[in-house]
């Protein structure tokens, strides 16, 4: 159901029938931000959309039951615009995922997705997030390298991050009265400017990269998501399958912080720790699920699962 008033357009699913809800969210939240697919336990959903225009910028926060919204590999390719996603959490907490890495947003914590590469945003219980959908271009004069600073931390404990969620949410609550006053156009170089001090904060190591740099590790790190099944998969075939030297591989990743192999690693791990929880795969053995993300063994697997989680893959699943 739509409703409009004070330049906010509220869309929800209150009203409509338990078997309409999920596939009119889905449509609300593809028209708000990019294609996307919404999946729900039970496929029972209570939400609510709140969207409003700043120019070329879009707002919206989202209020949601537990959810996992995916941006495929294929939805990626099919979308015909560019833009960058800001977050800003609300309330709750969310899971975001892309291009291989992972973080946990709680209120008050920012990061950045990319439309035209996948990426996941899963929470398991009701949230809330402002999104900002930012066209690429536009982010990049003030950005440089925004395509690497996709899922970074922007956490609420930094002085930066946490000026620039009190002007976010302010300038939310004041926008029907910006349009009013025509003052789109500097209100929308004022957030460009505070986003940037925010993506700022980022580790100095991920922003100081060269472009063709950064465009090389985002293909090798996609080609390595897409391969997480593969036994075989490891930095010598990573390197052959993208046509450079061992050497450069290993560079690449190390001025990120992290090996390969140790990326590699710890990405099967995070694949395979979200499905021991996940309710639709409590029939799969830890065995079965370990064999789906490269692991060769069941003993290397809960090994170097102990290392990570500080219990074995059946306690972490039991805790769920």
């Amino acid at each position: 159901m739509s409703s409009r008033g004070q330049g906010i357009e509220a869309l929800s699913t209150q009203g409509l029938g338990r078997a309409k809800r999920l596939e009119f969210w889905n449509d609300v939240v593809c028209d708000t931000f990019t294609s996307l697919t919404v999946d729900v336990p039970r496929s029972e959903i209570e939400a609510r959309m709140r969207r409003q225009e700043l120019g070329e910028l879009r707002f919206a926060i989202a209020d949601s039951t537990a959810a996992t919204v995916t941006h495929s590999r294929e939805q990626a390719g099919r979308s015909p615009d560019a833009y960058f996603l800001l977050h800003l959490q609300l309330a709750g907490n969310s899971v975001n995922e892309q291009s291989g890495r992972e973080v946990v947003l709680s209120p008050g914590d920012l990061t950045l997705v990319d439309s035209t590469r996948p990426y996941r945003v899963a929470f398991e219980c009701p949230t809330s997030m402002l999104v900002i959908r930012l066209p690429r271009a536009r982010l990049r004069e003030y950005v440089a390298c925004a395509e690497d600073l996709v899922v970074r931390s922007m956490p609420r404990s930094n002085t930066a991050n946490r000026l620039a969620a009190r002007f976010i949410r302010d300038l939310w609550r004041n926008l029907p009265r910006a349009e009013a006053e025509g003052s789109q156009r500097h209100l929308t170089d004022v957030l460009m400017s505070i986003t940037a001090a925010a993506c700022a904060t980022v580790a100095p190591a991920t922003i100081a990269c060269s472009s063709r740099a950064a465009a090389l590790r985002i293909r090798l790190i996609e080609s390595i998501e897409a391969n997480l099944w593969d036994p075989d998969l490891d930095p010598a075939s990573i390197a052959r399958k993208g046509r450079i030297s061992l050497r450069y591989l290993h560079a690449l990743f190390q001025e990120q912080g992290e090996s390969v192999s140790r990326y590699l690693l710890r990405r099967r791990l995070e694949v395979s720790a979200r499905l021991l929880r996940d309710p639709l795969r409590a029939a799969s053995s830890v065995t079965q699920i370990a064999c789906e993300h490269g692991f060769k063994s069941s003993a290397h697997f809960c090994r170097a699962f102990r290392e990570r989680y500080g219990m074995t893959p059946s306690d972490f699943r039991a805790c769920r």
